[in-house]
């Protein structure tokens, strides 16, 4: 046997993989795994998933697509879980096995959702011992949430029955459920079901505050010392305050339940400390005394998911001064709007370096969309453009534009109306951040609603023309970003349709 130069150097025993030239392979046998000269394996899972999570994209090809045309490239990886029958449903005890982490619905969940949501263990805690805790009925919420961004639409319908099974046993109650309860209500708001996200995301908080999860005794109790597990606890109490928010302010409602709820849960620490899955003590006393420093006013926030907390409580009190029924409130207003102005001044930029899309930050992302949202809401009862009721309303279109004599020119708006519509210019510009519009948060739906209602109104009292073709052009940006959500959200594209609608009222060519 001839020696290689390599082993040869190296003091080692060359081995050699016998030729099969000339052999043809069993087509009941699957394909050995690709050695090199040293019987070596050039691929193993963990380096599948960071080949998967690093490949770039096509300028042409969205997340998922790309995703699911890696995993059907032919004769490239002998993976186990990238078999024919990879994307057909498993039942239910499989999904409790090591290789769910690898799964293409969890993937998708992953690299499309979590960003936006992150209350759940990191991905790479589901290749740890962590992964038998999760039970099998969130699992199957998880790949029910990642079948959306599948290219074809239909697909997520053969997981929703699965997905479902969570409410199916009365007797569950644990912190599982709830992040269960508060995923679908997502969903379900995204979905354009309103009563159903109500109903689910009521049962989530009752759950919630029945396990005392707004106490931090929870958290510490439940995680068996694993400080991932207790900081998804913490992330799960403070996700159901920022949607619990969300949803009461798109539905109208009087309030939303945890906005006065005490708690003593400590501040979510900062996602790339989270996602890494390494969070020694010293970090949870860095937050600590940060989260402390903060509540007093001085230093920098704890992470991007307490900014954003911090945007859901002003918006509480925009929600506070608009049903008040006292007879002055202007030295309120101003000081609600103090606080939203002052808070979008101390955001740091959610773009990062501003050049690579992977450094942008969707929580940042959020808590300057959920900050215009509540100047918005906060002026534009104060103003003089007024606005009427949609017939057929979803969560996201309670107002439209509607042609009205009454209307003055912009020369006569009053400051109310110029902030409000200087904030829907800003929020508008956010669809033109880096990274898909269709791996943002499902809200992001009803804040491109708001803008193209308040830039529509804004065209029939603009006498320029230039100013005119300025504001269709954003309203284009805000239904291109509907037309974009609409492919993995059904509201968006109810919406999408709702705005074209109004748009052809009012007369606007």
């Amino acid at each position: 046997m001839p020696v290689c130069g390599r082993c040869q150097t190296s003091d080692l025993e060359c081995r050699y993989v016998r030729s099969r030239r000339g052999m043809r392979s069993k087509p009941d046998n699957p394909p050995s795994p690709l050695l090199n000269h040293h019987d070596v394996p050039l691929f193993d899972a963990d380096a599948f998933s960071n080949w998967l999570n690093n490949t770039p994209l096509p300028p042409d090809l969205d997340a998922g697509e790309a995703l699911f045309q890696s995993l059907g490239t032919p004769q490239t990886f002998d993976m186990p879980s990238l078999t024919d029958d990879a994307m057909s449903w498993p039942e239910p005890e499989q999904l409790s096995t090591p290789g769910v982490a690898y799964d293409p619905m969890i993937q998708l969940y992953y690299q499309n959702f979590h960003r936006s949501h992150p209350l759940l263990v990191p991905r790479k805690a589901l290749a740890s011992h962590l992964a038998d805790r999760i039970p099998p009925y969130l699992l199957s919420i998880m790949r029910y949430v990642g079948a959306h961004f599948y290219p074809d639409p239909a697909f997520k319908d053969e997981f929703r029955a699965h997905a479902y099974t969570v409410f199916a046993d009365t007797t569950l109650r644990d912190g599982f459920k709830v992040q269960g309860m508060l995923l679908l209500a997502i969903v379900e708001h995204a979905h354009g079901q309103d009563d159903s996200a109500h109903r689910s995301m009521q049962a989530a908080i009752d759950l919630a505050l029945d396990l005392g999860m707004h106490r931090s005794g929870f958290a510490v109790e439940n995680s068996e010392g694993d400080f991932l597990m207790e900081e998804s606890w913490c992330r799960t109490f403070w996700e159901l305050y920022v949607v619990d928010g969300l949803l009461a302010t798109m539905r109208d409602q009087s309030s939303f339940r945890l906005c006065r709820q005490r708690t003593d849960v400590r501040l979510p620490c900062a996602e790339d400390a989270f996602s890494s899955g390494i969070a020694p003590m010293s970090i949870r006393q860095t937050i600590n005394d940060l989260e402390r420093n903060w509540s007093l006013g001085q230093g920098t926030c704890p992470s991007s998911f307490a900014y954003r907390i911090h945007a859901i409580q002003n918006l509480g009190k925009v929600m506070d001064v608009n049903r008040s029924l006292d007879m002055d409130l202007e030295a309120r207003v101003q000081t609600v709007d103090a606080s939203l102005v002052s808070s979008l001044m101390r955001l740091p930029s959610s773009q990062g370096s501003g050049y690579d899309s992977s450094d942008f930050d969707e929580l940042l992302f959020q808590a300057e969309m959920i900050t215009y949202i509540g100047i918005i809401y906060l002026h534009h009862p104060r103003s003089s453009m007024r606005f009427a009721s949609f017939t057929s309303r979803t969560s996201c279109t309670r107002l439209k534009a509607a042609r009205d004599a009454s209307h003055h020119s912009s020369a006569d708006l009053d400051l109310h109306s110029q902030k409000f519509l200087r904030a829907a210019d800003m929020l508008s510009n956010l669809a033109t951040l880096p990274n898909p519009i269709q791996s943002r948060t499902p809200f992001f739906t009803c804040a491109l609603a708001i803008c193209i209602v308040v830039h529509t109104a804004a065209c029939m009292v603009t006498p320029s023309a230039g100013k005119i073709e300025s504001l269709k052009a954003r309203i284009q940006l805000g239904a291109g970003g509907l037309n974009v959500l609409g492919k993995v959200w059904p509201l968006a594209k109810t919406v999408r349709g709702q705005m074209l609608d109004m748009y052809q009222e009012v007369g606007l060519r």
